[in-house]
């Protein structure tokens, strides 16, 4: 059985990335606030990070700077696993705000419900589906079995897709889950992919 630490990133700051003129992607550049670096040596004090064989995190600057502060403390290296980024919500990537992220956020959701009611229902705009966010969340995952326990730092939205109630992590918050309690929520939500030895 492994036991798997899932950690949302600290908070994010968006300020000089946007004055820089970024956007779409290049939006995953920013770095952790003040207060998200302290919130994050804080949860990485934590006894649950104790013993953990392994640490994967997303490629996001966000995530990587979240690990390097848990990966200092337990003296571990960071693996990165660029499966567990961020949720693509435009694939077109023309947002260049957190605040049309959040809308384009809201306008998927709404979509996705459309779709759920009219199986034929077509969306506003080319975006990630949930679905494959949650399939390369277990891809990623899967390759980690071997492992008695796993720290894994990645995002919110994609920790989530992964349980049947929706967890609604704070940044720097984390949960501990074993690999079968991951494939019971699977199969709840009707997911015939699981959790695998690859």
């Amino acid at each position: 059985m492994t036991k798997f630490v899932l950690v949302r990133h600290g908070e994010p700051t968006y300020d000089e990335i946007i004055k820089l003129g970024f956007k779409g992607t290049g939006l995953s550049l920013a770095p952790l606030t003040p207060k998200g670096i302290q919130s994050v040596k804080e949860t990485a004090e934590d006894k649950a990070f104790e013993n953990s064989d392994i640490l994967i995190s997303s490629p996001y600057t966000r995530t990587m700077q979240t690990a390097s502060i848990i990966a200092k403390r337990h003296n571990l290296d960071i693996n990165v696993e660029p499966l567990l980024h961020e949720w693509i919500p435009d694939l077109s990537n023309n947002y260049n705000t957190e605040e049309k992220f959040l809308e384009l956020i809201r306008i998927a959701k709404h979509d996705w419900e459309l779709k759920k009611q009219k199986h034929n229902h077509i969306c506003s705009f080319k975006t990630e589906s949930l679905d494959h966010v949650q399939e390369r969340a277990i891809d990623a995952l899967s390759k980690y079995l071997d492992y008695n326990k796993v720290i894994v730092v990645s995002h919110g939205l994609l920790i989530s897709t992964l349980f049947q109630e929706k967890i609604r992590l704070q940044t720097a918050g984390f949960i501990v889950v074993t690999d079968s309690e991951i494939n019971e929520n699977l199969k709840q939500i009707g997911m015939e992919k699981i959790l695998c030895k690859k």
